[in-house]
Protein backbone atom coordinates (compact mmCIF):
# COMPACT_ATOMS: atom_id res chain seq x y z
CA UNK A 1 0.00 0.00 0.00
CA UNK A 2 2.91 2.36 0.72
CA UNK A 3 4.26 1.96 -2.82
CA UNK A 4 0.79 2.60 -4.22
CA UNK A 5 0.40 5.77 -2.17
CA UNK A 6 3.87 6.92 -3.21
CA UNK A 7 3.28 6.40 -6.94
CA UNK A 8 -0.31 7.61 -6.86
CA UNK A 9 0.73 10.58 -4.74
CA UNK A 10 3.39 11.62 -7.25
CA UNK A 11 0.95 11.41 -10.15
CA UNK A 12 -1.72 13.26 -8.18
CA UNK A 13 0.56 16.04 -6.95
CA UNK A 14 1.90 16.64 -10.46
CA UNK A 15 -1.60 16.71 -11.89
CA UNK A 16 -2.76 18.93 -9.06
CA UNK A 17 -0.17 21.62 -9.77
CA UNK A 18 -0.52 21.31 -13.52
CA UNK A 19 -4.32 21.47 -13.36
CA UNK A 20 -4.20 24.62 -11.25
CA UNK A 21 -1.83 26.20 -13.74
CA UNK A 22 -4.03 25.21 -16.67
CA UNK A 23 -7.15 26.41 -14.89
CA UNK A 24 -5.57 29.78 -14.19
CA UNK A 25 -4.59 30.11 -17.86
CA UNK A 26 -7.96 29.00 -19.27
CA UNK A 27 -9.88 31.12 -16.78
CA UNK A 28 -8.35 34.19 -18.42
CA UNK A 29 -9.68 33.04 -21.81
CA UNK A 30 -13.06 31.51 -20.90
CA UNK A 31 -15.63 31.46 -18.10
CA UNK A 32 -14.64 29.53 -14.95
CA UNK A 33 -17.01 26.63 -15.79
CA UNK A 34 -15.57 26.18 -19.28
CA UNK A 35 -12.04 26.57 -17.93
CA UNK A 36 -12.77 23.83 -15.40
CA UNK A 37 -14.10 21.49 -18.09
CA UNK A 38 -11.13 22.02 -20.43
CA UNK A 39 -8.64 21.56 -17.60
CA UNK A 40 -10.31 18.39 -16.40
CA UNK A 41 -10.25 16.86 -19.90
CA UNK A 42 -6.56 17.62 -20.42
CA UNK A 43 -5.62 16.22 -17.01
CA UNK A 44 -7.65 13.07 -17.70
CA UNK A 45 -5.58 12.24 -20.79
CA UNK A 46 -2.31 12.90 -18.99
CA UNK A 47 -3.28 10.91 -15.88
CA UNK A 48 -4.44 7.87 -17.82
CA UNK A 49 -1.01 7.59 -19.45
CA UNK A 50 0.81 8.15 -16.16
CA UNK A 51 -1.18 5.41 -14.41
CA UNK A 52 0.03 2.89 -16.98
CA UNK A 53 3.61 4.16 -16.97
CA UNK A 54 3.87 3.93 -13.17
CA UNK A 55 2.37 0.43 -13.34
CA UNK A 56 -0.47 1.23 -10.98
CA UNK A 57 -2.56 -0.51 -13.61
CA UNK A 58 -1.35 -3.11 -16.08
CA UNK A 59 -1.73 -1.98 -19.65
CA UNK A 60 -4.53 -4.16 -20.96
CA UNK A 61 -7.95 -3.45 -22.40
CA UNK A 62 -9.99 -4.27 -19.29
CA UNK A 63 -7.85 -2.01 -17.11
CA UNK A 64 -8.04 0.71 -19.72
CA UNK A 65 -11.84 0.58 -19.65
CA UNK A 66 -11.86 0.41 -15.85
CA UNK A 67 -9.56 3.42 -15.66
CA UNK A 68 -11.59 5.25 -18.29
CA UNK A 69 -14.84 4.63 -16.41
CA UNK A 70 -13.42 5.73 -13.06
CA UNK A 71 -11.71 8.76 -14.55
CA UNK A 72 -14.73 9.95 -16.48
CA UNK A 73 -16.92 9.47 -13.42
CA UNK A 74 -14.55 11.54 -11.32
CA UNK A 75 -14.15 14.20 -14.00
CA UNK A 76 -17.93 14.60 -14.16
CA UNK A 77 -18.03 14.65 -10.36
CA UNK A 78 -15.29 17.31 -10.23
CA UNK A 79 -16.99 19.42 -12.88
CA UNK A 80 -20.36 19.28 -11.11
CA UNK A 81 -18.80 19.82 -7.69
CA UNK A 82 -16.89 22.84 -8.96
CA UNK A 83 -20.01 24.37 -10.44
CA UNK A 84 -22.10 23.71 -7.32
CA UNK A 85 -19.41 25.15 -5.06
CA UNK A 86 -18.72 28.10 -7.35
CA UNK A 87 -22.31 29.04 -8.20
CA UNK A 88 -24.15 28.21 -4.97
CA UNK A 89 -21.92 27.73 -1.92
CA UNK A 90 -18.73 29.78 -2.19
CA UNK A 91 -20.08 32.63 -4.28
CA UNK A 92 -17.80 35.22 -2.68
CA UNK A 93 -14.62 33.12 -2.97
CA UNK A 94 -12.15 33.45 -5.85
CA UNK A 95 -12.53 30.75 -8.49
CA UNK A 96 -8.97 29.49 -7.96
CA UNK A 97 -9.79 28.67 -4.34
CA UNK A 98 -13.02 26.93 -5.31
CA UNK A 99 -11.11 24.87 -7.88
CA UNK A 100 -8.52 24.02 -5.22
CA UNK A 101 -11.23 22.88 -2.78
CA UNK A 102 -12.77 20.76 -5.55
CA UNK A 103 -9.45 19.07 -6.29
CA UNK A 104 -8.75 18.35 -2.62
CA UNK A 105 -12.16 16.74 -2.04
CA UNK A 106 -11.81 14.73 -5.23
CA UNK A 107 -8.25 13.64 -4.37
CA UNK A 108 -9.33 12.19 -1.03
CA UNK A 109 -12.15 10.19 -2.60
CA UNK A 110 -10.11 9.14 -5.66
CA UNK A 111 -7.25 7.76 -3.57
CA UNK A 112 -9.57 5.23 -1.98
CA UNK A 113 -11.34 4.30 -5.22
CA UNK A 114 -8.15 3.92 -7.27
CA UNK A 115 -6.52 1.83 -4.57
CA UNK A 116 -9.49 -0.51 -4.36
CA UNK A 117 -9.65 -0.87 -8.14
CA UNK A 118 -5.93 -1.14 -8.87
CA UNK A 119 -4.52 -4.41 -10.16
CA UNK A 120 -5.28 -7.33 -7.91
CA UNK A 121 -1.77 -8.66 -8.39
CA UNK A 122 -0.41 -5.38 -6.98
CA UNK A 123 2.19 -4.76 -9.65
CA UNK A 124 3.46 -1.58 -7.96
Amino acid sequence: MIKFLYKYGLVSVLSFFFSNLLFYFFEKLFTPSIASLITILIIFFINSQLFFKTKLFKKNMSNYYKLLTISISFRVFEFLLFNILYLFIFTGLKTNYVFLITLIISFLIKTIVYYLSSDKEKTY
